[in-house]
């Protein structure tokens, strides 16, 4: 009996063990089954956050190398890559004068006065880097606003303005090597489209500025402009100065010796002139002298520099055509010259004032007619971009003076036939 007792306990308590040891594995299979989510669930959010980090770096590293708008015309766009053949027409045309302009006024050509055309830029107070840059925005706004008016007006090229275009676009192109295309942003296709749209608000513009100009009062453009005020005096003369610019600017009386010498050698030139068959080359070398030949004209209503004296400047408006004057000494101008009369009465002064006075009454009729147009388009640019923007420094590097000078001389050669 106790033997039966003994062996039903003890399949009991392995009945237990059994049931415990399930209970505990069931157990220890939950831990383990919710700790395998967990690791899952971070693992994905880990890797979804490094793909969001490297989505957000290639975004910002693509508007890193995309052009910066500088310029915004309604919906149109222009970039710095837009821009750069604008830039370039400008800093060729100009880099080529710069090393002269250095030598001669002590500043580069960049930093002289504005010399370009663009009326809404002040020359006296402008220098020609910011003129030249203020320009560009101008004209490129122009273009942009006139060539969507003449699509609206049914423009479009000809056969003959697009085989002009292929033309500009070979001129353009010729002498640029493949990596200065490059850094210019500007190829066949390219420069194509440009040119075609220019071309095309061009037209615009001609045709436009043509009836603008049947609307101006010529009459009265010139009615200030008189005929006795630019009576033109063309003369011929032979000259020297009495005091010479020391380095500082200040202006010094040459030596006593050196006068003589001038004046010696001014009285051998009016002996000679009387008989002479070409009254321009009396001097044989004039790099070997002292004595300036000029051949200059002034009007009634300016004077002239040389001689301000006004008995002396009088005398010479008396002249005949073809007089030659005696020696003249002015200690007003601190010259000494002597002149031979070409043309006593030339109108050229006055009708080249009247043509200006039409020409700024023309531009006038044209600007306020643009500036109509203008106000619908809504254009604003880009500062912090084009402020950092010095014309002068941006293209120079790609295509250098040097360049420009073997370009040149190539086109001279290919026309010439050499």
């Amino acid at each position: 009996m106790n033997s039966s007792k003994k062996i039903m306990n003890k399949q009991n308590n392995e009945k237990d063990n059994n049931v415990s040891s399930n209970v505990s594995a069931a157990k220890g299979n939950k831990r383990l089954s919710g700790g395998g989510v967990s690791d899952v669930k971070k693992i994905i959010i880990g890797a979804v956050c490094v793909i969001i980090v490297l989505v957000l770096c290639i975004v910002v590293g693509i508007q890193q190398f995309q052009p910066k708008v500088v310029l915004t015309i309604n919906n149109t766009k222009l970039t710095m890559d837009d821009l750069m053949y604008p830039i370039y027409e400008r800093e060729s045309a100009y880099l080529p004068y710069d090393e002269m302009y250095q030598m001669y006024t002590g500043k580069s050509i960049w930093d002289n006065n504005y010399m370009g055309s663009d009326r809404n830029v002040d020359s006296s107070l402008a220098t020609n880097s910011a003129g030249l840059k203020q320009e560009i925005i101008d004209a490129e706004t122009e273009y942009q606003i006139l060539y969507s008016e003449a699509k609206k007006a049914g423009y479009k090229l000809s056969a003959d303005d697009k085989k002009e275009v292929q033309k500009e676009v070979s001129k353009a192109l010729k002498g640029l090597s493949f990596t200065q295309k490059l850094r210019l942003n500007i190829s066949k296709s390219k420069l194509t489209k440009r040119f075609e749209k220019r071309k095309l608000a061009d037209n615009y513009k001609n045709d436009q500025t043509k009836e603008l100009d049947k609307t101006v009062d010529e009459k009265a453009a010139i009615k200030d402009i008189t005929k006795k005020d630019y009576r033109e005096y063309k003369v011929q003369c032979y000259a020297y100065s009495t005091s010479a610019t020391d380095s500082n600017g200040k202006a010094e009386k040459l030596s006593d010796s050196k006068l003589a010498k001038l004046e010696k050698e001014l009285k051998a030139l009016y002996e000679k002139s009387a008989d002479a068959k070409d009254f321009k080359k009396l001097l044989e070398d004039d790099s070997k002298s002292d004595i300036d030949f000029s051949d200059t004209s002034f009007t009634e209503k300016d004077g002239w520099s040389m001689v301000t004296d006004k008995k002396l400047l009088k005398q010479i408006k008396e002249m005949k055509n073809n007089e030659i004057s005696d020696i003249i000494k002015d200690e007003k101008s601190g010259h000494v010259l002597f002149v031979k009369m070409i043309n006593n009465n030339s109108q050229d002064s006055y009708k080249d004032a009247c043509d200006s006075a039409i020409q700024t009454a023309q531009n006038e009729a044209y600007d306020k007619w643009y500036q109509g147009v203008l106000e619908n388009y809504k254009v604003s640019e880009t500062t912090d971009v084009w402020d950092d923007v010095k014309i002068g420094t941006v293209t120079t590097d790609i295509v250098t003076a040097a360049d420009l000078e073997k370009m040149n001389q190539d086109s001279s050669d290919a026309t010439s036939g050499k």
